[in-house]
């Protein structure tokens, strides 16, 4: 009789991988957050659209305003080194992300394109935060584009996850929207809408990435529940 809650993980040398890996994952969503907040508290204000306000705005500021030394109002920013933490860290979360995302992802076409992707991505993101202007845009360009491919491959291998898959969709389609928006603006004060967008993203993201390590956690991989084939004496 077919059992699938009675499929062992492919080896448990790779399920605990896999689990240190997710808990790591969690723990550095858990470690940008807490960066950005510090950061944020200590942002002394300024935002594109408004450059004399006082203070961190949730919906105003971009996260790499957070990274400036200089504020956007002009003044020394003390919280320039939590606000590059903060950056560097969700990149890195996102890094192991593609890594630990074939696991759960059907398709065993993709599964090695996945962390290959991710990892070029990795490479243009990391310069995000230490540069601005042309070579900003660059760099976000360099970091979005496969990364943008990888969102998608694993997307389409999680059918068998619809809620899974619907948050995955939820922030490639955030990403494609705030990416646009941003190189609609980047020659002009951007509209509140654009860094609102962003924290919308990075919340999608990291609700993602979470809700993802938490499966992992759970030690339910693919392979746990359907790659075992017919016949096969673990699937009997």
């Amino acid at each position: 009789m077919l059992d699938c809650c009675a499929v062992d993980p492919p080896s448990r040398a790779g399920g605990g991988w896999l689990r240190a890996g997710a808990a790591l994952l969690l723990t550095l969503l858990g470690a940008g957050a807490a960066a950005t907040a510090v950061g944020a508290s200590r942002y002394p204000g300024g935002t594109w659209s408004d450059p004399r306000s006082a203070g961190h705005s949730l919906l105003g500021n971009f996260l790499c305003d957070l990274a400036r030394d200089i504020a956007v109002n002009g003044q020394p920013n003390p919280g320039a080194a939590w606000g590059r933490g903060a950056e560097w860290t969700f990149v890195l979360a996102l890094c192991l992300f593609w890594w630990l995302a074939p696991a759960l992802a059907e398709n065993r076409r993709w599964r090695a394109s996945i962390p290959l992707l991710g990892t070029l991505s990795t490479l243009g993101l990391l310069l995000v935060p230490v540069t601005a202007g042309l070579a900003h845009t660059a760099a976000l360009l360099a970091g979005a584009g496969p990364g943008l491919v990888a969102g998608g491959l694993v997307v389409r291998g999680l059918r068998a996850r619809p809620w899974l898959r619907l948050l995955g969709t939820a922030a490639l389609l955030l990403a494609v929207l705030e990416l646009g928006l941003y190189l609609w603006f980047r020659d002009v004060a951007p509209s509140v809408t654009v860094p609102a967008m962003q924290r919308l993203l990075l919340l999608a993201a990291v609700g993602w990435m979470g809700a993802c390590a938490g499966v992992l956690l759970r030690g339910h991989p693919a392979g746990a529940a359907g790659d075992s084939p017919m016949g096969s004496p673990r699937a009997t």
